[in-house]
């Protein structure tokens, strides 16, 4: 029964992942075919995706229920199997629902409730939260608390979205002894945040891509397959739906530098 768990699981996965790799080659047309080429690949990618969820949560349950124990006990091998196939599964749903987010902006403006935010509060709580991380990849991650800064006009859960990805992605393309920096200062009308990293960076050739949907750049995937590729467009949909704007300074082998800037409430 665990082995059959575990090959529908792969093929599940293997079949989404198969789907959205071919759409990615999808290249090089005029731009009336690209844009009904990327409404049929998000329509394509919605009635997958939805497709993938109720099975990926049936999955989901019964292997809670074998990794509790509910339905009888399992050797230590078993359980390690059982788990493997846990943390998978909890992935590709995470996956899954970021492709149907990405669809979803496509349709519609994203909803944002602008408040005053203090984004120095905001980049503090996300740098404890992500502690451990950095910790466990050997990154050091540095702040140095501005002295006085101005609240921003934010949506602050969506804001600490942005924060939080930008800072793991940070974290988890440097290799060795790892390093963020991240600094806060203001800049007329504007707070400007920036984090620098002395990760793999993003080669030249492939940079004018970094905020479409699904972009991953190539250096990166040979480090870690995981991820949507949409962590950086959604990024952008944000602060520019809160009147900023986000850009990237990259060289390859050398380093990553994210900004964003946001207006002063």
């Amino acid at each position: 029964m665990y082995v059959l768990f575990f090959i529908f699981l792969l093929a599940t996965i293997a079949e989404f992942f198969c789907i959205i790799f071919l759409l990615r080659k999808i290249k090089n047309y005029g731009q009336a075919e690209i844009k009904k080429m990327e409404e049929r690949r998000s329509g394509f990618i919605s009635i997958i995706s939805h497709q993938l969820r109720t099975p990926l949560s049936i999955i989901k349950g019964y292997l809670e229920a074998l990794s509790t124990g509910d339905l009888g006990q399992m050797t230590e091998e078993q359980k390690e199997y059982v788990n493997g196939a846990l943390t998978i599964n909890k992935d590709t749903i995470v996956l899954v629902n970021d492709y149907l987010k990405a669809v979803r902006l496509d349709a519609e403006i994203i909803e944002v409730e602008p408040t005053a935010v203090d984004l120095t509060e905001v980049v503090s709580g996300e740098i404890k939260k992500l502690s451990s991380l950095a910790q466990a990849s050997n990154c050091k991650l540095i702040f140095t608390n501005p002295s006085s800064l101005p609240k921003v006009k934010a949506d602050a859960i969506k804001i600490k979205q942005v924060v939080e990805n930008i800072l793991t992605n940070a974290i988890k393309y440097t290799s060795g002894h790892g390093r963020a920096e991240v600094t806060l200062s203001r800049d007329k009308g504007f707070v400007r945040f920036g984090c620098q990293d002395n990760g793999l960076g993003i080669p030249r050739d492939q940079q004018a891509e970094l905020f479409t949907k699904f972009f991953r750049a190539q250096n990166i995937i040979r480090k870690d397959t995981k991820g949507s590729g949409l962590g950086l467009y959604l990024n952008k949909k944000i602060v520019e739906a809160l009147g900023g704007n986000i850009w990237i300074e990259s060289e390859e082998g050398k380093g990553t530098t994210v900004y964003f800037q946001l207006p002063i409430y």
